[in-house]
Protein backbone atom coordinates (compact mmCIF):
# COMPACT_ATOMS: atom_id res chain seq x y z
CA UNK A 1 0.00 0.00 0.00
CA UNK A 2 1.35 3.45 -0.86
CA UNK A 3 2.18 6.07 1.74
CA UNK A 4 -0.96 7.99 0.87
CA UNK A 5 -3.17 4.91 0.93
CA UNK A 6 -1.81 3.91 4.32
CA UNK A 7 -2.45 7.39 5.68
CA UNK A 8 -6.03 7.35 4.51
CA UNK A 9 -6.60 3.85 5.81
CA UNK A 10 -5.56 4.94 9.29
CA UNK A 11 -7.25 8.37 9.20
CA UNK A 12 -9.65 8.47 12.14
CA UNK A 13 -12.53 9.85 10.05
CA UNK A 14 -11.60 9.28 6.43
CA UNK A 15 -14.40 6.86 5.60
CA UNK A 16 -17.61 5.56 7.15
CA UNK A 17 -17.71 2.17 8.82
CA UNK A 18 -18.21 -0.66 6.33
CA UNK A 19 -16.90 -4.12 5.47
CA UNK A 20 -13.17 -4.14 4.71
CA UNK A 21 -13.60 -4.93 1.01
CA UNK A 22 -15.97 -2.01 0.46
CA UNK A 23 -13.75 0.36 2.42
CA UNK A 24 -10.77 -0.71 0.31
CA UNK A 25 -12.70 -0.06 -2.89
CA UNK A 26 -13.86 3.36 -1.73
CA UNK A 27 -10.41 4.22 -0.44
CA UNK A 28 -8.69 3.44 -3.71
CA UNK A 29 -11.24 5.43 -5.71
CA UNK A 30 -10.94 8.37 -3.36
CA UNK A 31 -7.13 8.35 -3.59
CA UNK A 32 -7.16 8.15 -7.38
CA UNK A 33 -9.56 11.07 -7.82
CA UNK A 34 -7.49 13.32 -5.55
CA UNK A 35 -4.20 12.23 -7.13
CA UNK A 36 -5.50 12.88 -10.64
CA UNK A 37 -6.70 16.35 -9.69
CA UNK A 38 -3.37 17.12 -8.04
CA UNK A 39 -1.38 15.78 -11.00
CA UNK A 40 -3.02 18.15 -13.48
CA UNK A 41 -3.01 20.98 -10.89
CA UNK A 42 -6.77 21.20 -10.76
CA UNK A 43 -6.24 21.39 -7.00
CA UNK A 44 -3.02 22.24 -5.15
CA UNK A 45 -0.76 19.37 -4.19
CA UNK A 46 -0.67 19.27 -0.41
CA UNK A 47 2.35 18.29 1.67
CA UNK A 48 0.32 16.46 4.30
CA UNK A 49 -0.04 12.75 3.68
CA UNK A 50 -3.52 11.38 3.64
CA UNK A 51 -6.64 12.12 1.70
CA UNK A 52 -9.98 12.55 3.44
CA UNK A 53 -13.48 13.14 2.17
CA UNK A 54 -13.13 16.96 2.04
CA UNK A 55 -10.13 16.59 -0.28
CA UNK A 56 -12.07 14.14 -2.43
CA UNK A 57 -15.04 16.48 -2.73
CA UNK A 58 -12.78 19.41 -3.68
CA UNK A 59 -10.97 17.29 -6.27
CA UNK A 60 -14.20 15.97 -7.79
CA UNK A 61 -15.58 19.50 -8.09
CA UNK A 62 -12.36 20.74 -9.72
CA UNK A 63 -12.46 17.92 -12.27
CA UNK A 64 -16.13 18.63 -12.94
CA UNK A 65 -15.15 22.17 -13.96
CA UNK A 66 -13.02 20.52 -16.65
CA UNK A 67 -16.04 18.56 -17.82
CA UNK A 68 -15.20 15.31 -16.03
CA UNK A 69 -17.84 13.61 -13.93
CA UNK A 70 -20.20 16.56 -13.88
CA UNK A 71 -23.06 14.17 -13.18
CA UNK A 72 -21.31 12.34 -10.37
CA UNK A 73 -23.73 11.68 -7.52
CA UNK A 74 -23.44 14.24 -4.76
CA UNK A 75 -22.42 13.12 -1.30
CA UNK A 76 -24.69 13.55 1.67
CA UNK A 77 -23.45 15.19 4.87
CA UNK A 78 -22.66 11.75 6.26
CA UNK A 79 -22.11 9.66 3.12
CA UNK A 80 -22.25 5.90 3.03
CA UNK A 81 -19.48 3.81 1.52
CA UNK A 82 -21.78 3.08 -1.43
CA UNK A 83 -22.19 6.81 -2.10
CA UNK A 84 -18.42 7.36 -2.03
CA UNK A 85 -17.86 4.45 -4.40
CA UNK A 86 -20.53 5.66 -6.86
CA UNK A 87 -19.18 9.20 -6.90
CA UNK A 88 -15.57 8.10 -7.35
CA UNK A 89 -16.52 5.56 -10.00
CA UNK A 90 -18.39 8.16 -12.04
CA UNK A 91 -15.45 10.58 -11.99
CA UNK A 92 -12.91 7.86 -12.82
CA UNK A 93 -15.03 6.47 -15.66
CA UNK A 94 -15.23 9.98 -17.12
CA UNK A 95 -11.46 10.38 -16.76
CA UNK A 96 -10.78 7.12 -18.60
CA UNK A 97 -12.79 8.28 -21.61
CA UNK A 98 -11.69 11.92 -21.69
CA UNK A 99 -8.13 12.99 -22.52
CA UNK A 100 -7.73 16.69 -21.68
CA UNK A 101 -4.39 17.70 -23.22
CA UNK A 102 -5.00 21.37 -22.50
CA UNK A 103 -4.85 20.55 -18.78
CA UNK A 104 -2.17 17.84 -19.00
CA UNK A 105 0.59 19.30 -21.16
CA UNK A 106 2.01 21.84 -18.74
CA UNK A 107 2.20 19.78 -15.53
CA UNK A 108 3.43 16.62 -17.25
CA UNK A 109 6.02 18.38 -19.40
CA UNK A 110 7.18 20.32 -16.35
CA UNK A 111 7.70 16.97 -14.61
CA UNK A 112 9.56 15.18 -17.39
CA UNK A 113 11.19 18.03 -19.30
CA UNK A 114 12.62 16.99 -22.67
CA UNK A 115 12.16 13.35 -21.69
CA UNK A 116 8.41 13.59 -22.28
CA UNK A 117 8.88 13.88 -26.04
CA UNK A 118 10.59 10.51 -26.08
CA UNK A 119 7.84 8.86 -24.03
CA UNK A 120 5.23 10.26 -26.40
CA UNK A 121 7.24 9.44 -29.56
CA UNK A 122 7.14 13.03 -30.80
CA UNK A 123 9.80 15.62 -31.48
CA UNK A 124 10.75 18.21 -28.85
CA UNK A 125 9.61 20.96 -31.22
CA UNK A 126 6.17 19.34 -31.59
CA UNK A 127 5.90 19.07 -27.82
CA UNK A 128 6.49 22.82 -27.51
CA UNK A 129 3.83 23.60 -30.11
CA UNK A 130 1.27 21.27 -28.56
CA UNK A 131 1.98 22.55 -25.06
CA UNK A 132 1.58 26.18 -26.12
CA UNK A 133 -1.58 25.50 -28.10
CA UNK A 134 0.06 26.64 -31.31
CA UNK A 135 -0.98 23.31 -32.81
CA UNK A 136 -3.84 21.03 -31.83
CA UNK A 137 -2.76 17.81 -30.18
CA UNK A 138 -3.41 14.80 -32.45
CA UNK A 139 -5.73 12.20 -30.96
CA UNK A 140 -3.02 9.52 -30.77
CA UNK A 141 -0.66 11.85 -28.91
CA UNK A 142 -3.43 13.04 -26.60
CA UNK A 143 -4.22 9.40 -25.73
CA UNK A 144 -0.56 8.70 -24.89
CA UNK A 145 -0.30 11.86 -22.80
CA UNK A 146 -3.48 10.91 -20.94
CA UNK A 147 -2.12 7.45 -20.14
CA UNK A 148 1.14 8.88 -18.82
CA UNK A 149 -0.82 11.39 -16.73
CA UNK A 150 -2.83 8.52 -15.26
CA UNK A 151 0.32 6.58 -14.43
CA UNK A 152 1.92 9.62 -12.81
CA UNK A 153 -1.18 10.10 -10.65
CA UNK A 154 -0.95 6.48 -9.45
CA UNK A 155 2.73 6.98 -8.61
CA UNK A 156 2.14 10.27 -6.81
CA UNK A 157 1.36 8.72 -3.45
CA UNK A 158 4.56 6.66 -3.38
CA UNK A 159 7.23 8.77 -5.08
CA UNK A 160 8.42 12.35 -5.29
CA UNK A 161 8.99 13.93 -8.71
CA UNK A 162 12.51 12.51 -9.01
CA UNK A 163 11.26 9.06 -8.10
CA UNK A 164 8.42 9.26 -10.62
CA UNK A 165 10.83 10.09 -13.45
CA UNK A 166 13.18 7.31 -12.36
CA UNK A 167 10.32 4.80 -12.22
CA UNK A 168 9.94 5.01 -15.99
CA UNK A 169 13.57 4.04 -16.59
CA UNK A 170 14.19 1.25 -14.09
CA UNK A 171 13.89 -2.37 -15.18
CA UNK A 172 10.97 -4.25 -13.64
CA UNK A 173 10.57 -7.97 -13.05
CA UNK A 174 6.84 -7.62 -13.78
CA UNK A 175 7.78 -6.32 -17.23
CA UNK A 176 10.19 -9.16 -18.02
CA UNK A 177 13.19 -7.11 -17.02
CA UNK A 178 12.24 -4.12 -19.13
CA UNK A 179 11.73 -0.57 -17.94
CA UNK A 180 8.36 1.15 -18.56
CA UNK A 181 10.17 3.58 -20.86
CA UNK A 182 11.35 0.65 -22.98
CA UNK A 183 7.72 -0.20 -23.66
CA UNK A 184 6.46 3.37 -24.08
CA UNK A 185 8.32 3.87 -27.32
CA UNK A 186 7.35 4.08 -30.97
CA UNK A 187 3.71 4.33 -32.03
CA UNK A 188 2.35 2.77 -28.84
CA UNK A 189 -1.27 3.03 -27.79
CA UNK A 190 -2.93 2.85 -24.35
CA UNK A 191 -4.59 -0.49 -25.16
CA UNK A 192 -1.43 -2.29 -26.28
CA UNK A 193 -0.98 -5.37 -24.04
CA UNK A 194 2.47 -4.38 -22.77
CA UNK A 195 1.31 -0.81 -22.15
CA UNK A 196 -1.59 -2.16 -20.10
CA UNK A 197 0.99 -4.08 -18.04
CA UNK A 198 2.87 -0.83 -17.37
CA UNK A 199 -0.32 0.87 -16.29
CA UNK A 200 -1.32 -2.05 -14.06
CA UNK A 201 2.11 -2.03 -12.44
CA UNK A 202 1.75 1.63 -11.48
CA UNK A 203 -1.81 1.09 -10.30
CA UNK A 204 -0.75 -1.82 -8.10
CA UNK A 205 1.15 0.62 -5.88
CA UNK A 206 -2.18 1.84 -4.53
CA UNK A 207 -2.77 -1.46 -2.83
CA UNK A 208 -6.44 -2.49 -2.93
CA UNK A 209 -7.87 -2.60 -6.42
CA UNK A 210 -10.61 -0.26 -7.44
CA UNK A 211 -13.59 -1.66 -9.30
Amino acid sequence: MSTRAHAVATDRASLPTAPAEERARALTGLIRVVSLAETIRAVPRVDDIGTGLPSFIAAARALALLGLGRRAPGLSEQPTIAEVIRAAETVLDAWEQSPIPEAEWVPISDLFGDGLASLLSISPSSLIRYRSGERSTPDAVAARLHLITTIVADLLGSYNDFGIRRWFHRSRTALDGRAPGDILTGAWGPDDPDVVRVRDLAHSLLGPAFG
